[in-house]
């Protein structure tokens, strides 16, 4: 977590409640998969999806926190799952600087370590979450799945539409954080209709955040990403900002892009991944994907006010504000 929630003190004690959930239901794992998982949970990032359960279970007036870290540490264990699987995807050698679990053990050991995750995240469950409807924590993840398939299956095949490279994202990322704002409402038993505002703020804000991260894939700072920016391009995964330029290309008649593309093989070169991100960015390609990231956050926050609660609507503004500056 870093430093990032300082400045929520109560909210980032309930994290840490989640992060010592996670390691002790990892800690149980066998053999010399242990101290590797133990190592990948531990190097957790922002915390985003359990810190949005815990932020909307403040709508009600059930005390909650108990089963709100529960189900964050559920949902985060989903989530840490699917970098491990990711990681697979796309031979990534590190992620935040540091070794993946791909790295460390291989593919086969790397996917049965993903797999026990999931396991982990589904034994933690009790089955009476109070006010939770299990169908929807199965289609986020039933979304989640077909994602990584459709992604690694249309692997190396650039000219997609904007309309896959949506969908995928919208079960890859969005249908997590659509989960965890729902969960929180949720374990207060609160009214549908504001559950279901709820499950909207989570998937325009983990659409905004997927977009906002493809965004820096081509304009970010290696350094702070801790990751090679291109990385996606290099992979194979075409995101919005190279759609964007392969449409505008298209518009003025040229294909210096498209054929560049066409020409090479997965994993790209070097040479040709910089190639790639100057006619990305030449053609517009980034600020038009930076402009659809910032509409979903409009839409986030304005369905935030309609929440009517200062303290949700004062840390979802923050959120936002905060991951906005992050590594450009």
């Amino acid at each position: 977590m870093t430093d990032f929630w300082n400045d929520e003190q109560e909210l980032k004690e309930q994290l840490l409640h989640v992060s010592s959930t996670i390691e002790n239901t990892v800690a149980t794992a066998h053999g010399f998969i242990r101290p590797i998982l133990l190592d990948h949970v531990q190097s957790v990032g922002k915390m985003l999806r359990p810190a949005l359960v815990l932020i909307t279970s403040a709508l009600g007036e059930h005390s909650i926190t108990e089963d709100a870290v529960r189900v964050g540490s559920v949902i985060e264990l989903i989530h840490l799952a699917s970098l491990v699987h990711d990681d697979i995807i796309d031979s990534a050698s590190k992620r935040r600087g540091k070794s993946t679990v791909y790295a460390k053990v291989g593919a086969k050991q790397a996917v049965l370590a993903g797999d026990f995750l999931l396991a982990k995240a589904l034994l933690l469950t009790s089955g009476k979450e109070r006010g939770m409807d299990s169908r929807v924590v199965s289609a986020a993840l039933s979304r989640l799945c077909e994602s990584e398939l459709d992604q690694d299956a249309g692997q190396g095949d650039f000219l997609i539409s904007r309309h896959t490279y949506l969908r995928r994202i919208a079960g890859k990322t969005a249908s997590l954080f659509a989960l965890s704002c729902y969960s929180g409402v949720a374990l207060q038993e609160a009214p549908p209709v504001k559950q279901m505002l709820c499950h909207r703020i989570g998937y325009c804000m983990g659409m905004a955040f997927q977009i906002q991260d493809d965004v820096l894939d081509y304009a970010g700072s290696s350094s702070k990403l801790g990751k090679q920016t291109g990385n996606d391009l290099k992979c194979g995964i075409p995101t919005l900002p190279l759609i964007y330029a392969l449409d505008q290309e298209q518009r003025n008649g040229g294909a210096e892009l498209r054929d560049l593309l066409l020409s090479s093989t997965v994993p790209l070169k070097e040479k040709t991944v910089k190639q790639a991100l100057v006619l990305v960015e030449s053609l517009g390609g980034v600020q038009k994907a930076e402009i659809l990231a910032e509409s979903y956050k409009m839409r986030a926050l304005s369905d935030i006010k309609r929440l009517a609660h200062p303290q949700v609507e004062r840390q979802l503004g923050n959120l936002f504000t905060k991951l906005s500056k992050r590594s450009v």
